[in-house]
């Protein structure tokens, strides 16, 4: 797990240092680009006061496939009301379009001229995808992997509650936990984790690098407390807390389940997500299955199929199947017991 950990981190900043690249608060540099593969152009004039995402991908690159149906349903959620998404790569104009014959892409595609915003925009960068977030002002307030978190940073962006000051204080942390990194210092990739989870107290993945290291360290006792402190120091994040539900009520490690926890976040995870979340939702049925209560499992779970897309309908509605027949075998058996 730390070796997975250690790989992400490198990843982020490839063989470069990050701070050669943009800057949070600084103007975002001009797109440029010679042609536009899919939709209509961009700049930054088109893009003025809406949120404008720039990612940085090849046809080649195989973690970029997995961003670009993220990237599509980005654009279509927010149709460019209020946010606007642009791929830009370097190659040229057959070889893009030959691949989106397999692979649509709905939202801005563009071809850059001669590398200029590549150049403008990664500054150091080699690793894609990497995607950058400018707010409604032109500034630059976020870059990192696409998904690793730029959907709730648009989403932020949108409502007005993007906290700037947050990430500008985040991405000095993260540099000082690259550099731990890249000199495989566990010492201080730990102190730098415990720095964070202090001074950014919402910010997960400092939670789960610490439980990574401890758990490397044979110290999985005491992955648990930091567990907890993960889902009290995220309480309106809903990944998080249907993360430690389903931790907390189907680990292996029987001696561990706080299945009364569990269903205290994953209905936490369902009221910060206004009962519209099929996976918050699920996690709550699948608690409420943990611990025998087969009629709220199917009702939940019958809730969460109605708030899926077409996407994840399929699979929550085996969930829901599988709670009904579950309840129905043990109304029929003597022995059993809701």
């Amino acid at each position: 797990m730390v070796r997975r950990l250690l790989a992400a981190l490198a990843a982020t900043v490839a063989a470069s240092p990050l701070a050669w690249a943009l800057e949070v608060g600084e103007v975002a540099p001009p797109i440029q680009a010679k042609k536009w593969a899919s939709n209509t152009p961009v700049t930054l004039d088109t893009a003025k006061g809406k949120v404008l995402v720039v990612e940085f991908w090849a046809t080649w690159c195989g973690p970029c496939r997995q961003t670009i149906p993220h990237l599509n349903k980005l654009h279509k959620k927010y149709s460019e009301k209020e946010a606007i998404f642009v791929g830009m790569t370097e190659e040229d104009e057959p070889t893009v379009k030959k691949f989106m014959e397999g692979m649509a892409m709905d939202y801005h595609v563009g071809l850059d001229d001669a590398s200029k915003t590549n150049d403008a925009y990664m500054k150091g960068i080699t690793g894609i995808p990497h995607a950058f977030a400018v707010g409604r002002d032109g500034k630059v307030v976020w870059h990192g992997h696409p998904l690793a978190g730029l959907d709730r940073v648009v989403e932020q962006l949108v409502a007005g509650t993007f906290n700037v000051e947050r990430a500008k204080k985040l991405a000095a942390l993260q540099l000082k936990l690259q550099d731990a990194a890249r000199g495989r210092d566990m010492a201080k990739l730990l102190e730098t984790a415990d720095q964070t989870i202090r001074e950014v107290p919402d910010d997960p993945d400092a939670y789960r690098l610490k439980r990574a290291i401890l758990r490397d360290q044979g110290k999985a006792d005491e992955t648990w407390d930091v567990l907890l402190a993960m889902a009290a120091g995220c309480p309106k994040d809903a990944d998080v807390l249907v993360e430690v539900a389903l931790t907390l009520s189907t680990t292996g490690e029987l001696e561990h389940r706080d299945l009364a926890k569990a269903l205290e976040f994953a209905k936490q995870a369902v009221v910060v997500t206004e009962n519209k979340n099929p996976g918050a939702l699920a996690t709550l049925a699948r608690v409420h299955f943990e611990l025998g209560h087969l009629v709220l499992a199917a009702e939940t779970a019958a809730q969460a199929v109605k708030a899926a897309d077409e996407e994840s309908k399929k699979r929550l509605e085996s969930h829901a199947d599988f709670y009904r027949k579950e309840l129905e075998r043990r109304r029929k058996d003597a022995e059993a017991k809701f």
